[in-house]
Order: structure tokens, then sequence, then C-alpha cells
């Protein structure tokens, strides 16, 4: 026979019992954040180009220093079916031999799934003297019709998935060598970049 008014106590749970609720916990947001990344992450990685080089105003002043425009054309393309990559801005750098030439920045701009984007800059030589043996070997390349050059790339992008975001990444891309044809500047092979986020 039960007595009335008395109540039945419940057990309290384990030390033991918490700390398997709280793995169980932290394994089930891991196994969350897992899935997540590999959903929002980018499947696969942009594809950029250097669909044409050429160089105006091409001159050495009496300092050493270097004149000219290098034009480049830039091919930025999203392989990516479900993510839009939006740049925030696209630095470009002319080198040659590892000495900086010339250098300028695009805007930003949206890239939208399976989608390719234009990008024309006009990089602008730097006024600084050119050290003597860049300067000679950069005039025996003009004297042969042929500049080869490396343009490197950086910039910021996000990925969009609908209405989410992920962090900004930073984007290096690497062309070489991109050979300006200063006889033919019409003439150009499309050089491809290593990409890397």
């Amino acid at each position: 026979m039960a007595r009335q008014g008395s109540t039945t106590r419940r057990p309290r749970p384990t030390t033991s019992k918490c700390i398997a609720a709280a793995l169980l916990a932290i394994v089930v947001l891991l196994v969350i954040i897992v899935i997540l990344w590999l959903t929002v992450r980018p499947a696969k990685p942009l594809l950029v180009y250097v669909d044409h080089a050429a160089v105006t105003g091409f001159n050495f002043t009496s300092g050493g220093s270097l004149n000219g425009t290098f034009d480049i054309t830039l091919r930025a393309y999203n392989q990516n079916k479900r993510a839009a990559v939006w740049y925030k801005s696209v630095e470009v750098g002319v080198w040659y031999g590892g000495t900086y030439l010339a250098g300028a920045v695009a805007p930003g701009f949206d890239l939208p799934p399976l989608n390719v984007k234009r990008i024309d800059v006009a990089a602008l030589a730097v006024r600084a003297a050119l050290p003597r043996g860049v300067e000679a070997t950069v005039k025996k390349d003009r004297s042969d019709g042929k500049l080869p050059v490396d343009v490197h790339i950086k910039g910021k992008v996000r990925f969009r998935y609908g209405l989410v975001r992920t962090r900004r990444y930073k984007l290096r891309a690497s062309c070489s060598p991109v050979v300006v044809d200063l006889s033919s500047p019409s003439s150009f092979d499309r050089v491809n970049c290593h990409v890397h986020i």
C-alpha cells in the first residue's frame, strides 16, 4: 500500500551521463558543420585566363624608367553550378623577371554560376628607374619584338549560395609566361592562370 502524499524521487543524472550528453552534442554539432562546409564550399575552382596583352607607348626615359601602358584582357570563368562569386576588387600586376613593371586595380563585379566575365585592365608603367640589368634585357626583348612578362592577380572574393554568403577568401592567380608581341599587337595566344584561393 502506497502512502498518500509521498512523491517518487527521480534519480539524479550521474556525472558520466552528463559528459556523454555533452560529447554527443559536440559530435552532432561537428557533423552539422561538416555537412554545411561540404555543401557551401566551392566545388570547382575559378578559372582565370589572359585573353590578350599588348603595350602602348612603350619606351624608356633618359633616366631609365619605363613609359607605357599594358593593356590586358582577363577572362574570369565561374564553373560552379550553385555558387555565384562576388569579386570585391582585382589588383593586376605586370612583372618582368621578378621586377614590377606596371599595375592597375579593376573594380569589383558579380559573377553568376556558370558564367564568364571579361575584365579590361590598363596597367600603367611605374615611374621609377628599372635596375640596369633589367633595363638592358627589356631593351633586348623589345628589339626582338616579344616581351615575356608575368601577370599576377590578387583579389578578395565571396561565394554566394542564394541568400547565404561565405566569408571573404583571398584569390591569387599567376599567369606565366604572357608573351606580348610588340611587332603584331593583335596576335596573342591565350594564357591559363594558376588560381589559388
